[in-house]
């Protein structure tokens, strides 16, 4: 729940307006609206929490009172409130679906025994009751739930049919989570709730279906308490908070704009600064979509309906890929920038000794001895010279359409602002000002317009002038001997730059058109009811689209053959075959034992089995009547939980949780201490007392919990759970009298630390037991499909490129394949990151599956970008193309798919790839260039056509496409070394 940033504080540049010092992240919240949600938050919890100090209450709800401000830590109600409701009634349901499932096992497993058999033991329970309380001067009924908790009443017959029901329901509910993360909180207090049957149910004499009521009080006066106040204080509407999202998009958003700005103004850019500020902008943008879905839920006054607001998400996606496309051409340049460097030592082994000559082997030796040329003709003078008559000329031409798309994207965030401000009392003043803000955009947009076409004018001809050298009088290209090697370069580059800002500022025009006449359409405030449940139902049973709290679903669930599937609907959808080939005749019996052995060992089914595992092994000690009492006492029911929750798909999710959650437990249970002999001192605890104590410690352990970044979130959790449950028990030990309690203060925090570190211990084998689940080969199988489904991408692009279909769907489709390839890029983002948690004894390494995972981005947009060209480039300039680059030739195809076949088989297997490749694509591609001899194709004439520009982003996209896969080997070669050398010997073959 972070701040709405300024575009200062967006890009850094509050330091040079006099801010000396910056908070860290998670402390700068000191903002209206985050100390809103923090109040919000935090009324909740304490109300929760005073709970246990109210002695009427306490009494009613139970000694598990304090579960109602645990669940609040998971699931605070700090966004909307749709949002807040989908994931309390996700835990709800978890809760309700395991009581029905826990009374149908004790129904079947209290039938399991003989009805003579349980009369003859609940005899013998009284007799030994009455017994014992003769002799400690109890009552015989307290007695008797002593002996019922020590296992009296355990039957092997009751306890199998409990264990078995209960595991089969552990099984299923976490298949769900992994098939849809959106289910975590069902599957986590679900599990919670049917370990109170597993645990409990098989030692009790009759037929009890209030025994999780215990929680499930608590529970839901928490969730009640969570709803109350997103009702009551400081109430956000879906759009409200859409249209905040928004504003933050689109200030992100003018970044690239300035960045463009920095470079023609000879300004030095970060290549590091560009790739973060990339991911926030993709970031900030994917943050919106899941309220999108919620919408149709919107229960608001404004001016904007859901619909309208809907509307506004089309064009706002369209100027943000443009200007992410725009940094994206700078990021590539910088790239570049950097492989020069890297390999321009490469050209110099000229004139070494033998002894030198003879050194060991570098791995990608020969492939970048090959690219060292290229490189160097790439940092000669003249290149130098032209890339700066190509900046100067650009800085020129386009100075006044970049200032104007900085201040329409301005325009654009104060339009969106005033609507969403004074939606319930507006003044005279905050009308008039919309209605400036309105005709202000109407001028805009007319500016704009005309700055667009003059600008698509000057600069081609300002880049004309810069290059006037390569053209003769009558603007013609000049002969091939008259040009240096990439003669051409600065040209194409200005004009793909040019394309791309021109493209940003088209974006930009098209979404304020939209915003102008929704400003236009929607003149006064209405109340506007909720349109459906249709599409937040989508969302639900939507698998792809992410969770809003992503808190406790960090666990990459995704599956690596999303992008197999994918790829085999796009090719339904065109109407085309993947390919031919004879099938392996199977029987039907091999089929289904082959699919039923998939979906019980993938990583779905390993993680469900191995909750079963840890389930069984942890809980079998309060099946066994001489430790049954022990396990009570104890409660065991803490390490249970701890070990069930804990236990995560991959390895190094696993591990970054079970240090969080160690964190968590210690510092909670610290705090818990401190809090409690402050409130209570030498005493039994004194409600006031605590109640003050509780209300600082909560709105801490709340700013924690909403401000850290994600990667803390279950430490914040376990240390939120941990401090109520201390605080609770605590409580609970000297003002109710209960056999088993664990004391109070210090006696129950180490209690409760000893009972979480034996469940860690346990979750620890059995994750790492048979073999851990590695994240990496999760990463490497996916990133492995996905260049499989590029490879498709790539078959698509060259069955439809210069061949005219007029009802062909690939340009609807092309933008929407690229698209879904990118989310499942993303959806292992986080994964990466987590890697170097992982011991990992295979040779792939957190860095270089970063490197993948951006190449096969840039790969992806480029064949996206390429795919779309092939229908709206005119023909003959895709003939042109194709001609030029070599692209429909077969030896150039067989080459690349080669190439991308090597690569995918590497990141399976693991093996080194061969030493002998036909790489470097990219130099290729230029020795056919220059062989053809198609330079004096060129005029001044063709460089004003305006699809010339689109020309040159074809170019462009296609060498970004080659580069790519250049140096993909690189990477691979350089992480699993090469196979199959060739020794190169200087001797003459005799005639």
């Amino acid at each position: 729940m972070s701040d709405i940033k300024s575009s200062d504080a967006a890009d850094g540049t509050g330091d040079r307006h006099g801010r000396r010092f910056k908070l860290p992240g998670w402390l700068d919240h000191f903002n209206a609206r985050d100390m809103k949600v923090l109040f919000r938050c935090w009324a909740a919890t304490w109300v929760a929490s005073l709970l246990m100090f109210i002695g009427p209450a306490l009494h009613k709800i139970g000694i598990a009172t304090f579960f109602g401000a645990l669940v609040l830590y998971i699931v605070p109600p700090a966004g909307i409130l749709s949002i807040y409701l989908l994931a309390a009634l996700s835990l709800l349901f978890g809760m309700c679906l395991a009581w029905a499932w826990g009374l149908l096992t004790m129904k079947a497993a209290l039938a399991a025994r003989p009805d003579s058999q349980t009369k003859a033991m609940l005899q013998a329970l009284q007799q030994q009751a009455v017994v014992i309380s003769n002799q400690t001067g109890t009552s015989p009924a307290v007695e008797a739930r002593i002996l019922v908790n020590n296992g009296f009443m355990l039957d092997a017959r009751v306890t199998a049919v409990f264990y078995v029901m209960i595991c089969v329901f552990v099984y299923f509910m976490s298949r769900i989570r992994v098939a849809n993360p959106k289910f975590a909180l069902a599957q986590i207090f679900g599990i919670i709730i049917a370990d109170l049957f597993l645990l409990f149910g098989p030692s009790l004499p009759s037929f009890m279906a209030s025994l999780p009521e215990i929680l499930i009080k608590p529970g839901a006066i928490g969730v009640g308490l969570g709803f109350a106040c997103c009702l009551i204080f400081f109430p956000q509407s879906t759009s409200r908070v859409v249209l905040i999202q928004m504003e933050q998009v689109l200030r992100l958003g003018e970044l690239p704009l300035k960045s463009t700005q920095q470079r023609f103004a000879g300004e030095s850019l970060d290549l590091q600064q560009l790739m973060a500020t990339k991911s926030k902008i993709i970031g900030a943008f994917q943050a919106m979509q899941p309220s999108l879905a919620f919408l149709p839920l919107d229960f608001s006054r404004g001016r904007w309906s859901a619909a309208d607001i809907k509307s506004v998400q089309e064009p706002l996606r369209q100027s943000i890929l443009s200007n992410v496309s725009l940094m994206d051409y700078h990021i590539a340049l910088l790239r570049a920038d950097q492989k020069l460097d890297e390999i321009q030592p490469q050209s110099q082994d000229t004139g070494k000794s033998d002894a030198q000559e003879k050194r060991a082997r570098e791995v990608g030796q020969r492939q970048l001895q090959e690219s060292a040329d290229l490189m160097q003709a790439l940092n000669s003078p003249e290149h130098g010279a032209s890339r700066a008559n190509t900046h100067e000329a650009l800085r020129k031409s386009t100075t006044e359409i970049l200032q104007l798309c900085c201040e329409t994207n301005e325009l654009i965030v104060q339009c969106i602002h005033g609507v969403n401000s004074g939606r319930w009392f507006r003044g005279a003043a905050s009308r008039n000002q919309l209605n400036d803000l309105a005709t202000r955009s109407d001028t805009m947009m007319q500016t704009l317009q005309a700055a667009r076409a003059s600008c698509a004018t000057e600069a081609t001809e300002q880049l004309l002038e810069a290059h006037a050298d390569l053209f003769d009088e009558h603007g013609q290209l000049n002969s091939s001997e008259d040009l240096g090697p990439h003669a051409l370069r600065g040209m194409v580059f200005g004009m793909v730059m040019e394309e791309r800002i021109l493209g940003t500022a088209q974006a930009l025009q098209q979404l304020l058109a939209q915003v102008l006449h929704l400003m236009q359409m929607r003149s006064q405030e209405r109340i506007w009811i909720p349109s459906g449940l249709r599409d937040a139902f989508s969302w639900l049973v939507n698998t792809r689209q992410k969770v809003p709290a992503e808190d406790l679903t960090a666990d990459s669930a995704t599956n690596p053959d999303d992008a197999e599937e994918q790829t085999k609907e796009v090719h339904r959808r065109l109407k085309i075959s993947r390919g031919y080939g004879r099938p392996v005749q199977r029987s039907l019996v091999v089929k289904v034992l082959a699919g039923v052995f998939h979906w019980f060992t993938n990583p779905g089914g390993m993680y469900a089995l191995r909750m079963v595992v840890v389930t069984i092994a942890v809980a079998i000690p309060s099946a066994i009547p001489h430790s049954a009492g022990f396990y009570y006492r104890e409660k065991g029911i803490w390490a249970l939980i701890t070990a069930q929750t804990t236990l995560l798909v991959y390895m190094a999710d696993f591990t970054v949780s079970l240090v969080g959650r160690t964190v968590g437990t210690v510092v909670g249970g610290v705090m818990a201490m401190v809090a409690w002999y402050i409130g209570a001192g030498n005493g039994p605890g004194n409600a006031y007392g605590l109640a003050a104590i509780t209300a600082l410690m909560t709105a801490i352990i709340m700013w924690w919990r909403l401000f850290l970044p994600p990667m803390f979130t279950m430490a914040t959790i376990m240390g939120g759970a941990t401090f109520a449950l201390i605080m609770g028990f605590s409580y609970d030990d000297t003002h109710i009298s209960q056999y088993g309690l664990p004391g109070y203060g210090y006696e129950a925090f180490w209690k409760r630390l000893v009972s979480v570190l034996l469940g860690f211990a346990a979750a620890f084998i059995v994750q790492i037991f048979p073999r851990p689940p590695s994240a990496t080969r999760h990463i490497c199988r996916t990133l492995s499909n996905t260049i499989r489904t590029l490879s498709d991408h790539y078959a698509l692009l060259l069955s439809h490129w210069g061949r005219p279909r007029p009802n062909s769907p690939v340009g609807a489709v092309a933008e929407k394949i690229a698209i879904e390839v990118s989310e499942t890029l993303l959806s292992i983002q986080g994964s990466i990151g987590l890697l170097k948690f992982e011991m990992t004894l295979g040779p792939f390494h957190r860095d270089a599956l970063g490197k993948m995972h951006a190449l096969c981005q840039n790969m992806n947009q480029a064949l996206g970008r390429l795919l779309v060209l092939s229908t709206s480039l005119p023909q003959h300039f895709q003939g042109r193309f194709a001609q030029n680059v070599n692209m429909l030739n077969d030896h150039s195809i067989g080459d690349i798919m080669a190439v991308l076949s090597v690569i995918e088989q590497a990141l399976k297997s693991g093996l080194p790839l061969p030493e002998r490749l036909p790489t470097p694509l990219v130099k290729r591609c230029f020795e056919t260039w220059y062989a053809q001899h198609r330079v004096a194709e060129l005029s001044t004439t063709l460089v004003r056509d305006e699809n010339y520009r689109r020309y040159c982003v074809a170019i462009s996209s296609y060498l970004k496409f080659l580069s790519a896969i250049d140096d993909m080997v690189l990477v691979l070669k350089g992480t699993l070394g090469e196979s199959h050398l060739i020794e190169q010997w200087d001797t003459e073959v005799p005639v």
